[in-house]
């Protein structure tokens, strides 16, 4: 009888316990009261990433140009020490956009003053061979990766090793700290920035510095053409501005190509392009 009695009384309590609780749609409503622990944000896991711009070099015959990427990277605070390694170690996506730093080059360290940030690299950084116009355009590829991670940076000084350089590669004066030159001058006039999936009737894209804001574009299936057109930047050069279309084409892979048409004899000059799928 007492073991019975027992028994009963746990019944009775859990039965109590389970009506007095609220159905869990009605918990879940409630805001948890946060432990001083569990308020504090921890460190991010490996799968969360930021789309981080990193800028790369295309010479189409006219000069090296600068030309932007997005890639995913882990989320740090040292957004400037990550992104000139992204810069210095991966590979663009696009197969004609390229980087003359040696890819021994290493990040030694990165400190930033005021508007000044200081990059220091690796000894290795000195064996590169660019020429004067390569190695111009190879600084600015790190000032404009720099200055797009950091935005409140003005100026970048190269370090080699701890030090000061007179030069990267014999031709510039590093003994200062780099600001970005004007956009005209260093990046490419017509950049393509579209997904590599596109569906009928999406628009694409991109920004443009070019003679009467005119762009020039087609989608290519091997040699020919299957859709033309021109498109107009919101603005003309030297400013630059985005300008857009609507592809039209029957699902498949194509050749998407952007470029300016030259106002002397209408070749195609500072051709980007990109390989793109249409879906319906």
């Amino acid at each position: 009888m007492r073991r019975s009695a027992t028994l009963l009384a746990l019944v009775l309590l859990t039965a109590c316990s389970s009506t007095s609780s609220p159905p869990t749609a009605q918990r879940s409503t409630a805001s948890p009261v946060a432990s001083p622990s569990a308020s504090l944000p921890g460190p991010p896991s490996p799968a969360q990433t930021v789309a981080r711009a990193v800028y790369f070099l295309h010479d189409d015959g006219h000069g090296p140009r600068l030309y932007r990427e997005f890639h995913p990277r882990p989320v740090t605070a040292a957004v400037v020490r990550d992104a000139v390694t992204a810069m210095l170690t991966e590979a663009p996506y696009d197969r004609d956009y390229t980087s003359l730093w040696p890819h021994s080059t290493a990040v030694r360290g990165v400190r930033i003053s005021g508007t000044t940030a200081y990059v220091d690299l690796s000894a290795d950084v000195v064996h590169a061979n660019a020429g004067s116009a390569g190695e111009a355009a190879s600084l600015q590829q790190l000032v404009y990766t720099v200055t797009a991670a950091a935005p409140a940076v003005r100026g970048v000084q190269l370090l080699v090793g701890g030090r000061v350089a007179e030069t990267l590669w014999g031709h510039v004066d590093t003994r200062r700290p780099l600001t970005r030159a004007a956009a005209w001058e260093v990046l490419g006039p017509v950049w393509l920035l579209t997904p590599p999936t596109l569906k009928r009737g999406a628009r694409f894209g991109g920004e443009a510095s070019v003679f009467e804001a005119t762009v020039s574009w087609e989608l290519r299936q091997g040699s020919r053409v299957v859709q033309a057109g021109h498109s107009n930047a919101t603005v003309g050069a030297p400013g630059r501005g985005p300008w857009s279309a609507v592809v039209d084409v029957p699902p498949g892979s194509y050749l998407l190509r952007a470029w300016e048409s030259s106002a002397k004899d209408g070749s195609q000059t500072f051709v980007d392009d990109k390989p793109v799928t249409v879906t319906g």
